[in-house]
């Protein structure tokens, strides 16, 4: 009728409606409920058990609930008690569950081993910061102010800086024209301002020229395993931060012949038996080598850097003997050693790694 609202057939009933009515029911309306907080959806598991037609004969017959004994005490051992015990069967066939006990990290073991092996061949360990003035980072090292390994793509540059210290001319003089020397120098420009900016450390070699110009009477025969810093682009080989084993041998007559015989003792002490040497370039020593271990499945590979330090280095702190210098990379022998194909695990917080990687044990070679 007119004015009049008639119902002329049923309601229409939204998929959420009737998801609200009937929450068991699959379909859009539940989704959507759940996506707007007024459903939760909880999942439920139920275990049907029931005894197999084996497991109901031996019902029948009845079960020996008496308790078996798995762990034998002292006194039933002795007493013989235990041959009258009903004992629990084992399966050798079953293994048992794993225990992993409290281990030191396998690249750790490795830098241990390595600082042992050194104090056992009569080397002294120093320490220093991980901030390097660039006098003793590069210019004390006759490395030039204009030197490729100065820039920012291979060093990182501190905002901080550090006075130069007594004596800086004669370094400066030896860039410069070569100093009291036979050399001449690098020539071109020095700047005071350059050497006093810091920066991370390169190489562990800016301590060992401190410790060299702190002690310039023979002997002096010390090492440094520490962390140094480069921008690397990071990748399976190569990474921004990592260690370097550095060390120094000074006395008098010492020759190139000790330099090689030191590295071969080492590197034999460390397991790699076949070693050798090719020449190579550093800025701060002459003659300098690359030292090479074979091994299996890889062939020569190449672990550093090594030389004796040139006088451009010696001369401006009264460094009279021959001074045989080397810097190894100590992630490559870890990872030679744990037959590692990527850089970056030897620095990851891997408990499986741990866990997984046998405990070591040195076995020296013979000297």
């Amino acid at each position: 009728r007119d004015g009049m609202v008639e119902k002329t057939g049923q309601e229409m009933i939204s998929e959420e409606e009737r998801a609200l009515r009937e929450p068991e029911c699959e379909g859009k309306g539940v989704s959507l409920l759940v996506k707007r907080g007024l459903l939760i959806e909880q999942q439920e598991t139920r275990y049907l058990i029931s005894l197999t037609p084996d497991g109901e004969a031996i019902a029948k017959k009845g079960l020996d609930l008496e308790a078996e004994i798995g762990t034998l005490t002292r006194e039933q051992i002795i007493g013989g008690s235990w041959k009258d015990l009903p004992l629990r069967r084992y399966s050798l066939g079953t293994l048992p569950r794993k225990i992993y006990p409290g281990k030191i990290h396998p690249y750790q073991r490795i830098l241990d081993e390595m600082r042992q092996t050194l104090l056992e061949m009569g080397f002294a360990e120093i320490y220093g910061g991980l901030v390097q003035s660039s006098f003793w980072n590069f210019d004390a090292l006759f490395q030039p102010q204009d030197h490729p390994a100065r820039e920012m793509q291979d060093t990182f540059f501190l905002k901080e800086t550090v006075p130069v210290p007594p004596g800086f001319e004669r370094v400066r003089d030896m860039h410069l024209h070569g100093g009291t020397t036979s050399s001449t120098g690098w020539g071109g420009d020095w700047r005071v301002e350059k050497a006093e900016q810091c920066v991370l450390r390169t190489h562990t070699t800016s301590l060992s020229i401190q410790h060299l110009v702190s002690h310039p009477e023979p002997p002096v025969k010390v090492f440094c395993i520490g962390r140094v810093y480069r921008r690397e682009s990071i990748d399976s080989t190569h990474l921004a931060e990592f260690e370097q084993l550095e060390g120094i041998v000074m006395d008098k007559d010492v020759t190139f012949r000790h330099l090689l015989g030191f590295l071969k003792e080492f590197y034999g002490r460390m397991g790699f038996e076949g070693v050798r040497f090719r020449p190579g370039y550093f800025p701060y020593t002459e003659p300098s080598v690359e030292p090479e271990v074979f091994v299996d499945g890889l062939g020569w590979v190449e672990m550093g850097g090594a030389g004796v330090f040139r006088e451009e280095v010696r001369a401006p702190w009264g460094v009279k003997h021959p001074v045989l210098a080397w810097g190894l990379g100590v992630s490559r022998v870890a990872m030679l050693r744990l037959g590692l194909k990527d850089l970056r695990q030897l620095y990851r917080t891997d408990i499986d790694f741990v866990r997984e990687t046998s405990s070591w044990r040195p076995a020296h070679r013979a000297s």
